[in-house]
């Protein structure tokens, strides 16, 4: 065995504890997955048992590396009181790094759980506890999850798939205490310009781009859209910038429009 393997042998007894703990089948498993989780099994009562990848995966796990042992951290501070996390703690017999851990090149997966935290609960239709346990994210994550939801509200057969529509979205800005714009069509004008994309044989579609907008005025900006008619959803299902919607934006500050069907509109 080289000096290297052996450096990495020894300093990986964590990740052998793990495994003989039934945390993980194997070492394989184990830097692949980069976490623990909660067995289906494990019992959890609420918040707990809430579908969200952070209380799901609520161990990050940095394989060991080089000089670099095996660590393992909580991927938010609060999840100290996590069920499944004081259980791993009591069977191995440490108390696992509340702020979190590093690979040798300073990364962590943490940033992007808190976001999963949002937009998981967003997904499931769950806003009401996502805002009861939002100490485990940031407001840019509310924000950016209650856009996703804004844009992935519905299913071609116009049935509710989980995900909020404006006015559940405007209830979740209130609680979050967010400044409503007060020019609503420049909200939109801010977006990039509306172009095309049509595959070979498909149908044309209009997808909507965000550039620059910080997490708040892009939250209200899918809100106002939906609104006031800039986008809508087409057969399929999809999201994009309605008919009307293009001619307002080619418009731009003019108090009307010409539509594509040749109609004068008023601007919204």
């Amino acid at each position: 065995m080289s000096a290297a393997a052996a450096i990495i042998e020894q300093a990986d007894e964590l990740g052998e504890q793990i495994i003989a703990a039934g945390f993980a089948a194997n070492g394989f498993l184990l830097d692949i997955n980069g976490a623990l989780d909660v067995p289906r099994n494990f019992p959890l009562p609420a918040p707990w048992n809430l579908p969200s990848r952070l209380f799901q995966f609520p161990i990050e796990v940095i394989r060991a590396e080089q000089e670099e042992p095996r660590k393992i951290g909580l991927r938010h501070p609060l999840l100290a009181a996590h069920p499944f996390v004081q259980h791993v703690e009591s069977v191995l017999g440490v108390e696992i790094a509340r702020e979190g851990v590093t690979n040798r090149h300073g990364y962590s997966n943490r940033a992007n759980s808190l976001w999963h935290h949002a937009v998981d609960l967003i997904s499931a239709g769950k806003w009401r506890e996502l805002l009861e346990t939002q100490e485990f994210t940031e407001p840019r994550n509310i924000f950016k999850a209650v856009a996703y939801g804004c844009r992935y509200s519905h299913h071609a057969d116009k049935k509710a798939c989980g995900h909020i529509g404006t006015a559940e979205a405007r209830k979740i800005m209130g609680e979050m205490d967010a400044t409503e714009p007060t020019d609503r069509a420049a909200l939109i004008r801010s977006f990039s310009a509306p172009s095309p994309c049509q595959q070979e044989r498909g149908t044309e579609h209009w997808p909507i781009n965000v550039h620059g907008l910080c997490a708040e005025d892009e939250a209200w900006a899918f809100i106002v859209g939906i609104e006031d008619g800039w986008f809508s959803y087409d057969r399929a299902g999809f999201f994009q910038w309605s008919p009307i919607g293009r001619d307002r934006y080619a418009a731009g500050d003019s108090a009307s429009f010409t539509e594509t069907s040749g109609q004068t509109a008023f601007a919204f």
